[in-house]
């Protein structure tokens, strides 16, 4: 039975005297009918004397049931001490799994009806455009990622130019990789390189930028100031990159064709001057313009990835993290499912 005051001003004595009383026993029933005076300090340190063992409150008051009901401790049954079965676990985790990617799909398609709506208002009526914001963004998006872009595509294409090389110089037709490499390059190598360069930079770039924002909550004000976020943080860099793409392949693509001119002459010893006119006689245009398509649609998946992700963090800096990490396995995941799509298509129409 628990009497008397018993509030965040008791003695150290008589608070050393309850601990040692209750560590004595295991089942403990605590009585409040003679209506002791509890406060919330005394409650939590209550609770902490009485974990790991059962314990029920009878008695209580109306006032001490709030406090314990806000401590969110039962306050007239014991702990459950009950463990779900092996089996259940797992399908308790599928289960929340399935919920959670419903919510997830269904989240990111309200996300893409929304921006693509505020683009379509943005191309009706240009005015809307953030033009600095716009060009800020194909700078830090694009300009700035030349450099490991570049390089990236040379080391790869060249790599790859290498072994085609090698094994088409055993067969004895080296003077075939030309449009063989070339069309790879042109087709798959440039764009797909570059989207993956970009997914890794720019869709963890843009998680993080609007995940901090949400973070500082200046997404919560721009909001109460009856601005759009996706107006205003979103098409922005949506746009940037379908615009960047496009120069960027372009770029890319020349620098593969580049790396696999130096490894076939290289490895083969096919002169520059040959591998231009076989590239000329048996390249077609369409493979250029083939890369070239996809890239808007790299863009606009990147794009949209990144901010979702971003607009997704909420509370600390390890939801922060894990959208960040999320939003670079996403964009890359729907980079290759566009680069499966067009190429089942351009195989449809012989393209």
């Amino acid at each position: 039975m628990l009497s008397g005051e018993w509030l965040y001003t008791t003695s150290k004595k008589d608070l050393r005297a309850l601990q040692k009383a209750l560590q004595k026993a295991q089942h403990i029933e605590i009585d409040f009918s003679t209506q002791p005076i509890v406060d919330f300090a005394f409650c939590a340190y209550l609770l902490s004397l009485l974990e790991h063992k059962t314990y029920t409150f009878t008695h209580l008051n109306h006032h001490t049931k709030e406090i314990f009901a806000t401590l969110n401790h039962s306050i007239t049954l014991p702990k459950d001490t009950h463990k779900a079965s092996p089996l259940f676990a797992f399908f308790s985790s599928i289960g929340l799994w399935v919920v959670d990617f419903v919510q997830n799909a269904l989240d990111f398609l309200h996300f893409f009806g929304m921006a693509l709506y505020y683009l379509g208002l943005s191309l009706l009526n240009p005015r809307r455009f953030k033009i600095a914001s716009i060009f800020y963004h194909i700078s830090e998006s694009g300009l700035k990622s030349l450099p490991v872009v570049l390089t990236t595509s040379f080391i790869v294409s060249y790599a790859i130019a290498l072994q085609g090389v090698i094994q088409l110089d055993k067969m004895g037709v080296p003077i075939m990789s030309v449009e063989i490499i070339a069309k790879l390059c042109l087709r798959e190598l440039g764009p797909f390189i570059l989207a993956l360069v970009i997914a890794g930079r720019s869709a963890s770039s843009f998680s993080a930028q609007i995940g901090v924002m949400n973070l500082n909550e200046e997404n919560d004000a721009l909001k109460t100031m009856g601005f759009s976020v996706i107006d205003f943080l979103v098409t922005p860099r949506i746009l940037a990159l379908v615009i960047t793409m496009p120069l960027l392949v372009f770029l890319s693509d020349i620098i593969s064709l580049l790396a696999g001119m130096l490894a076939t002459n290289l490895q083969a010893g096919i002169s520059f001057t040959q591998y231009w006119e076989r590239f000329y006689e048996y390249v077609a245009i369409t493979n250029f313009w083939v890369g070239i398509a996809k890239a808007p649609f790299f863009g606009l998946a990147i794009g949209l990835v990144g901010c979702f992700r971003g607009l997704k963090v909420q509370g600390d800096t390890e939801s922060l993290g894990r959208q960040t990490t999320l939003s670079v396995v996403n964009a890359i995941f729907w980079i290759i499912v566009i680069n499966a799509i067009f190429s089942f298509l351009t195989t449809a129409l012989g393209i």
